[in-house]
């Protein structure tokens, strides 16, 4: 629905801070766990969860505040459904919009982890973007389908933009 610029910022901002946290965590698990890329020795890795944190926030707000991403969800929940049909509504909404987001972060995260801040060769990106993506889409995708409309309310509160009236 159509919303002010600061309201769509305060969403972004307060929903990828949800996205942000759920990837770096289950990202770290991955690593440090099942695919043992990272040393557990010490157990949880705190300075790279939190640059990771603020890297994969900064990006996904921004990608928030692209106007375009949210339309290639609309426009492809319109194909498949409609706006009165609900939950299924959403989740065909969040489809593309999920898969943007969830490529972009999975990439970026791992090429920050693995070349940036550990020296590796760029094809460990690669290789660790595909063993992080289907967990990485599909836990981002719950994050964004429950909390998707609360955090727009919100926002809205927020901003004193109230939604539409839908006729």
């Amino acid at each position: 629905m159509p919303m002010k610029t600061s309201t769509r910022f305060v969403k972004a901002a307060i929903l990828n801070a949800c996205v942000a946290l759920v990837l770096c965590v289950l990202c770290e698990f991955l690593a440090l766990y099942v695919f043992k890329t990272a040393d557990a020795s010490n157990g949880w890795i705190w300075p790279m969860f939190f640059i990771n944190f603020v890297f994969s926030w900064c990006i996904a707000t921004i990608l928030g505040m692209i106007p375009a991403i949210e339309k290639v969800g609309l426009d492809f929940a319109m194909k498949h459904s409609n706006p009165s049909e609900g939950a299924k509504f959403g989740l065909l909404v969040n489809i593309p919009i999920n898969t943007i987001y969830s490529v972009i972060l999975c990439f970026l995260v791992g090429w920050l982890d693995a070349c940036v801040l550990g020296g590796a060769p760029f094809i460990a990106a690669v290789i660790g973007f595909f063993q992080n993506i289907i967990p990485v889409w599909i836990a981002c995708f719950i994050v964004t389908f429950l909390l998707n409309g609360p955090i727009e309310n919100l926002a809205r509160k927020i901003c004193n933009d109230p939604a539409p009236q839908m006729h």
